[in-house]
């Protein structure tokens, strides 16, 4: 799909709008006439269908049954994630096919219960040497993945019992050596004494996202139930392709593997709610209920959010029924581009957000609202860089990034947020900073179209 071009604002700013809204209002009665026109278009073109089938209809024919399993409403997402969907069966037995390279000395994949702490140690350090895992290994330790994040929900819900606590993590963007250091310098590995919600944006720009991707994974596979994945913006096909990690994956890879690493992520969770109280999400909140957008919003963002108006607080109940397996789209998935996509600000209500049109930025009176609707105390989000790598963006909301010198130019600090239940609340979340490490010299970016890689 493709966004919208906004439509173009001919009478001023609020005036009109609303006069453009007029008008709009005595076209929908010179419309009233044309359900019954379209009735009659839709029987004749069932009709011809029936005689001479469609090509997409011919296509469907041929394909076999486990993909015609699979539905998505996009074309190109559609294609890609019945192969990855329908044909699990398929892959599993391609990937048992493949050959592990005769040399290979790393760690050996046999499915979840061989990863323990040996094998994630062999893991890191055959990365640090720029090794490669096996793509026998790959395949497999995703399809493994695939299959946990399937049993896992829209919204998940993580206890943190009393005396414990949980890490956040903010965007990674395949920074591996600054993820390395984060692990062993700062946070900790994951365990059950040590549990981690991975807040999105795991690939893209940095040049080792694949690597940062399969530590992930792996560390999912080891501890399924102390180990946390919320998707984030980068973990989908439009930026996919880029923003580098689509070709990344051809060049150490395949191509074809592509589809399976956009299928898993599709089914990524899109918040997670700790103890009850703190509500966690890639991005933002869910934005207006009218879905509006005028090319004037950008240059009088302030009379924007006398229009942008939601009335009806979304609920947890609302998002955890949300179909979270697509791709995010403005006008068939508004609550997942938002969760992934939108930006708090400063200013009071909604407005139209400078990253991509059909997306919002909202105020703290928003936040305060969503907290109050659903007794929750605050909100972790990530999506954005912060000079020290955390910020309290406006009250009730932090941010977290865990990139530092985010595209090896930025500068910044990153952190991690540390959540501690003290007597039954989680209280104010502790940050914990730390500095970009040296990496080999290959820039930010070099997977990205046209760039060097």
């Amino acid at each position: 799909w493709q966004y919208p071009a906004a439509a173009p604002a001919t009478e001023g700013t609020m005036v009109g709008y609303l006069r453009r809204r007029e008008r709009g209002q005595r076209c929908l009665r010179v419309f009233s006439a044309l359900p019954a026109l379209l009735l009659v278009l839709w029987a004749c073109s069932a009709i011809r269908s029936w005689v001479v089938p469609w090509p997409q209809h011919q296509e469907q024919a041929t394909a076999t049954p486990t993909i015609i399993a699979g539905k998505r409403a996009n074309s190109r997402g559609s294609r890609m994630a019945m192969l990855a969907r329908g044909g699990g069966e398929d892959l599993r037995a391609y990937a048992e096919s493949l050959d592990v390279p005769a040399d290979y000395t790393g760690p050996v994949y046999s499915g979840p219960g061989s990863i323990d702490d040996a094998f994630v140690d062999g893991l890191l350090a055959m990365y640090k040497e720029q090794g490669r895992l096996p793509m026998k290994f790959a395949y497999q330790m995703t399809l493994d993945v695939l299959d946990l994040l399937k049993a896992e929900k829209t919204l998940q819900k993580v206890a943190v019992p009393e005396g414990s606590k949980i890490t956040v993590v903010g965007d990674l963007h395949g920074q591996f050596f600054d993820f390395v250091h984060m692990l062993e310098e700062v946070m900790g590995r994951p365990s059950p004494e040590n549990p981690v919600l991975f807040n999105g944006d795991f690939v893209d720009r940095g040049v080792w996202s694949v690597e940062v991707l399969m530590c992930i994974f792996a560390f999912k596979l080891q501890n399924p139930g102390h180990v946390h994945l919320n998707r984030g913006n980068h973990e989908t096909e439009m930026t996919n392709y880029q923003y580098g990690f689509a070709n990344e994956v051809e060049v150490k890879y395949e191509k074809k593997m592509m589809p399976l690493f956009s299928e898993t992520f599709r089914y990524l969770a899109l918040a997670t709610v700790l103890e009850d109280q703190v509500f966690v999400t890639h991005a933002g909140l869910p934005g207006p209920e009218e879905r509006l957008w005028e090319e004037w919003f950008q240059k009088a963002p302030d009379e924007a959010a006398g229009v942008l108006m939601r009335e009806k607080q979304v609920t947890l109940d609302t998002i955890a029924a949300t179909d979270r397996v697509v791709e995010p789209n403005p006008m068939e998935a508004p609550l997942v581009i938002d969760m992934l996509w939108s930006d708090p600000k400063g200013a009071a209500g909604y407005g139209p957000s400078t990253r991509v049109p059909m997306v919002y930025t909202f105020g703290p009176d928003i936040v305060s609202k969503f907290l109050e609707a659903n007794g929750l105390k605050y909100i972790i989000r990530s999506h954005e860089t912060k000079s020290t790598g955390h910020q309290e963006t406006v009250k009730g909301l932090y941010t977290v990034f865990s990139a530092p010198n985010y595209i090896d130019r930025s500068g910044n600090l990153a952190a991690v947020a540390v959540l501690t239940n003290k007597g039954g609340s989680l209280e104010q979340p502790e940050f914990k900073q730390f500095k970009h490490q040296p990496h080999p010299d290959i820039p930010s970016g070099a997977y990205m179209p046209g760039k060097s890689l």
